[in-house]
């Protein structure tokens, strides 16, 4: 896609290291911008301890660090004279101002950025369960009760105010882009209706030739296991230990021999790694493999390898992109319906979505059972799954950016 009106984009972030979704997200979309004809250069508050860079310093545009510039950048980006920031949350609520102040300011909400103390959105006594509630003063009260961050008050209070001063920051925005309807909904409640757009994220990832969807694995016979696959943050919030727990169910009811591969990070990788050892000792039905993060290419054979995918997330996720991943090598995936998972997984259609009201590993279990023991309607997700990872491809995300930076073209009066 060539964009019809290129512009000066100052795309700024936290990290220049790669650690996460939003860093994932933006090594994609840079190179994308300006394949498109955008000048864009990066502006980032810290390094970070990831390994690879989001963008290479030294490219085709300028990279700024705050700590590097005895103003934060400001100065260099103001000389560049951008046509728009596009800012993906920064930790400096004064560097986030002075950022603003430099040109129209466009903002993605990745996660619940301004609108919870913790930024999970998940409160986790008497069980883990979603949080409703609007960030406010009642928020403090229910902090310890229901354990939803740590346990230190001066956090507590520390994040409460940051937290505050970012949801004002987000009312100076002319536009706030989110993933979802769901991330729409959450911060239409603050008033922020009028400068909120919904852009789905696009998932760059290894798409499955929907010629070769023939040549996966369609058998139903007994001796085959059903391989399941999760891919993600070893977490009590994302749900590992349902994963698991699942498969021990499903190796000890289905008389079908179950192969888990639980890929990722986390604090609880040492309680996965002796738990899958306990169950498997016990089942000799059961295979649980542990690995470390995968990249691209060894996602994309862990995924062909496997009948579904399993996003047992707890916490309202703000998109899910590992469900569109998982969709773009036509695997149909079991999730609840929490956050954004309803704008990409269709009950029936690419897999299973399940109450949130029961978030147990008994009913992961049985909806993986009534997907697997039925080919026809298994394969039939598969396809559907390649048709509905098509809606989120580059070009379209790009087609959408522009359109909010012509939004607010005009608006370089209100920067300073």
């Amino acid at each position: 896609m060539i964009a019809k009106q290129p512009r000066r984009i100052v795309v700024a972030s936290r990290l220049h290291k790669r650690v996460g979704g939003v860093e994932s997200y933006l090594a994609s979309v840079v190179p994308a911008l300006r394949v498109a004809g955008h000048e864009v250069a990066c502006w980032f508050e810290t390094a970070g301890d990831g390994v690879d860079d989001v963008v290479t310093r030294g490219g085709p545009n300028s990279v700024w660090f705050a700590g590097e510039e005895t103003d934060g950048g400001a100065a260099a980006i103001r000389a560049w004279r951008p046509d728009v920031i596009y800012a993906h949350g920064v930790s400096s609520p004064a560097h986030e101002r002075a950022l603003m102040r430099l040109a129209p300011a466009v903002f993605f909400a990745h996660s619940y950025y301004g609108a919870c103390i913790s930024g999970t959105k998940t409160l986790r006594v008497p069980q883990v369960r979603v949080c409703d509630r609007a960030l406010g003063p009642a928020c403090l009260a229910q902090y310890y009760p229901r354990r939803c961050g740590g346990l230190s008050p001066v956090t507590l209070v520390r994040q409460y105010a940051l937290q505050r001063e970012r949801l004002q920051i987000l009312h100076d925005y002319p536009r706030i882009l989110v993933a979802s309807r769901h991330m729409a909904a959450e911060y239409g409640r603050y008033g922020l209706d009028a400068s909120l757009r919904v852009v789905p994220l696009p998932v760059e990832f290894p798409e499955l030739e929907p010629r070769a969807l023939a040549a996966l694995r369609t058998e139903t016979e007994a001796d085959q296991p059903w391989r399941l696959l999760f891919l993600g943050r070893f977490e009590e919030t994302k749900g590992v230990q349902l994963a698991l727990e699942s498969a021990r169910l499903l190796a000890s009811s289905s008389g079908r021999r179950i192969e888990l591969q639980v890929s990722g990070e986390g604090t609880l990788r040492s309680w996965i790694e002796a738990d899958a050892a306990r169950l498997m000792s016990r089942n000799p039905n059961l295979r649980v493999c542990v690995t470390p993060w995968l990249t691209p290419g060894g996602a994309a054979a862990a995924l062909d390898r496997s009948d579904l995918m399993l996003v047992p997330s707890l916490w309202p996720e703000p998109f899910g992109m590992v469900g569109v991943e998982a969709a773009r090598r036509a695997v149909p995936s079991v999730a609840f319906a929490v956050g954004g998972i309803s704008e990409w997984l269709t009950d029936g259609v690419t897999g299973a979505l399940l109450d949130p009201a029961e978030p147990t590993a008994d009913a992961i279990a049985r909806a993986v059972t009534a997907i697997l023991s039925d080919a026809v309607r298994h394969q039939r997700m598969r396809k559907a799954c390649l048709e509905t990872a098509g809606r989120f491809e580059m070009n379209a995300h790009l087609r959408a950016l522009d359109a909010v930076f012509e939004e607010v073209s005009g608006l370089r009066g209100r920067a300073a």
